[in-house]
């Protein structure tokens, strides 16, 4: 395939005069885009379902009519179209585009402050609030990363291969089916985010340091799900590379239940299923180094992961959920 005629059949349908600079990504082709129209392009895969796109905008859609959310607006073609098909003699793809928003992914950005992990469950349980009341029938999805079907990954576990590693995340995974799962699947389900990481949160710092959310990105995985699963989402990739998780997460609570109070029962789940999302996360690396040994994208977690689950005898889980439970009970104090 002829990329450069394409790539230029494709940024005509939004401004010929922009160039493209391209970005990371696990199945699609992502640009930044500048000098004419300034903003996200995304290319999708071939085959692609049109449905997975129409679901992304629709939902993008309905958020940008809320006040006061970092999420990304679509950007409609000179042709009026939320959504391009591109058609050459090669290939045949899809393609939109969104705005750009400020800052730099959390994943990049230091010092990271517990005022920021307050901003970012602020962010997800007004985000969640927002979703409240929208529907789709993309949401209706199955993919790998569903988290209340997390024993997807249980099989792959043994191609970690390393014998100490396995134990800990299939520990991890049996305490999840005999003590969370049927839980998870019971409790109030939504349309969800469901890839909050830490490269999907955008940051900006001020002139005196302080850093807040300017963006929530990437609704590749959207779905409809339990919200307290787009929670420990969130919370897993948060206490990564710190020395201090635990409050980190409770800090991160503490901001989400300001917006959207959750039972204590919700809240002693949510290190349980922090631990089964790093356990599916360094489960996927482990497939996918062997099915794309060249692609540094797959395993951009697995390193970080692999330092706090290296350590998890060193965690208490009492003490954990006490810390937990105390965030909902500051809350109800006032």
């Amino acid at each position: 395939m002829d990329h450069k005629y394409f790539l230029s059949e494709v940024l005509n349908r939004w401004d010929k005069r922009s160039q493209m600079s391209r970005l990371p990504g696990e199945y699609d082709w992502n640009f930044q885009v500048s000098g004419g129209v300034v903003g996200i392009l995304k290319i999708m895969r071939k085959d692609c379902d049109r449905a997975f796109v129409e679901t992304q905008v629709a939902m993008l859609n309905h958020l940008a009519q809320v006040d006061n959310l970092p999420t990304p607006s679509v950007i409609r073609s000179v042709n009026g179209n939320n959504i391009e098909c591109v058609e050459t003699k090669d290939t045949k793809r899809l393609a939109w585009m969104i705005s750009l928003l400020p800052g730099q992914t959390l994943a990049s950005a230091t010092p990271i402050g517990l005022s920021l992990m307050r901003d970012i469950g602020l962010s997800l349980g007004r985000l969640h609030v927002a979703l409240k009341d929208f529907s789709h029938p993309g949401l209706d999805r199955t993919l790998k990363w569903d988290l209340k079907a997390a024993d997807w990954f249980e099989p792959f576990v043994p191609k970690i291969q390393d014998p100490a590693r396995i134990a800990t995340v299939s520990r991890v995974f049996a305490d999840y089916k005999s003590c969370h799962q049927s839980h998870l699947k019971s409790l109030p389900q939504q349309a969800i985010h469901n890839d909050l990481n830490d490269h999907n949160v955008l940051v900006t710092t001020d002139g005196d340091g302080t850093s807040s959310v300017s963006g929530l990105i990437d609704f590749g995985d959207i779905l409809y799900g339990p919200v307290l699963a787009d929670v420990a989402i969130a919370g897993a990739y948060l206490i990564l590379n710190c020395d201090n998780p635990i409050e980190r997460l409770a800090v991160f609570l503490h901001g989400y239940q300001s917006v959207r109070p959750l039972t204590e029962a919700e809240i002693d789940a949510v290190w349980p299923l922090v631990l089964t999302r790093l356990a599916a996360s360094v489960t996927n690396a482990a497939i996918m180094k062997q099915e794309k040994p060249d692609d540094p994208y797959v395993v951009v977690t697995e390193g970080p992961a692999w330092q706090l689950l290296d350590q998890l005898d060193a965690f208490d889980e009492a003490v954990i959920r006490l810390r937990m439970r105390q965030t909902r009970q500051e809350l109800l104090a006032r």
